[in-house]
């Protein structure tokens, strides 16, 4: 199988990044140890270190596409501090065509994306081994079916999760840029899978995302400032829902 090296074209590599490619090259190695080839299909890359949008504290986000769901739990194994700030989630194909995750969350409602997600947007993620995945062979929602469960999603899922110390309030945020690049899609304006790109394709100063690119961009924001965001952005789904 071959390997692949995204980031070799990079030029200006922060320190950030140059500790994030050992660790992905460490991680990457280690998956390929951990499972026989016929097991492996491939391993993608996604998040900020691919956008080149980390920052510190950001996580790596590695995704090998395994065949069957009990070859999962060995390659969740290999997350360990030696590969910092890698996090190793993989996928199955039996998750891909049925469209549901194979493990039980611990949190209800599953504030997990489910595996159409991926493959909606895989042309964002990298293929760092293995062999492309194509997404046609796989049954996926269609995008107003999409944007309707991830309304739902935030608004029953996230903010109250949010609201009860389950997770964070920038876990939220990105929720909100994913969900508002749905949206303009099926508007149909292409939008580049950043944080920046995103926010600069709504035109609408007043619009959610606006606040949303502040936030994220000001990591010393306060409560205050989460409190009133959240109370806009309830607004904004109900609006959205309505629509």
């Amino acid at each position: 199988m071959t390997k692949y090296n995204f980031w070799e074209d990079w030029k200006k590599i922060t320190p950030l990044e140059e500790k994030a490619i050992r660790a992905v090259i460490k991680a990457r190695d280690k998956v390929v140890k951990t499972l026989p080839k016929d097991k492996l299909v491939a391993i993608y890359i996604k998040g900020s270190f691919t956008r080149r949008e980390m920052k510190e504290g950001s996580d790596v986000d590695m995704v090998p596409i395994v065949t069957e769901n009990e070859d999962e739990p060995a390659v969740f194994a290999v997350n360990d501090s030696d590969i910092d700030p890698v996090m190793v989630v993989p996928l199955s194909l039996w998750e891909f065509e049925h469209n549901k995750l194979s493990t039980k969350s611990t949190y209800r409602p599953d504030l997990r994306a489910e595996p159409d997600l991926f493959l909606k947007k895989l042309n964002a993620y990298k293929l760092i081994y293995g062999t492309p995945l194509d997404p046609a062979q796989y049954p996926t929602r269609e995008d107003r079916q999409i944007i309707k469960d991830e309304i739902m999603k935030i608004r029953d899922g996230y903010i109250p999760a949010y609201k009860k110390g389950k997770t964070s309030f920038s876990s939220l945020l990105k929720e909100v840029f994913w969900l508002v690049e749905l949206v303009q899609n099926i508007e149909g304006k292409k939008v580049s899978h950043s944080f920046k790109n995103i926010s600069q394709s709504v035109k609408d100063k007043e619009h959610i995302i606006h606040a949303a690119y502040q936030l994220l961009a000001n990591p010393k924001h306060t409560k205050a400032e989460e409190a009133q965001f959240i109370e806009s952005l309830n607004e904004y789904l109900a609006e959205s829902s309505s629509n």
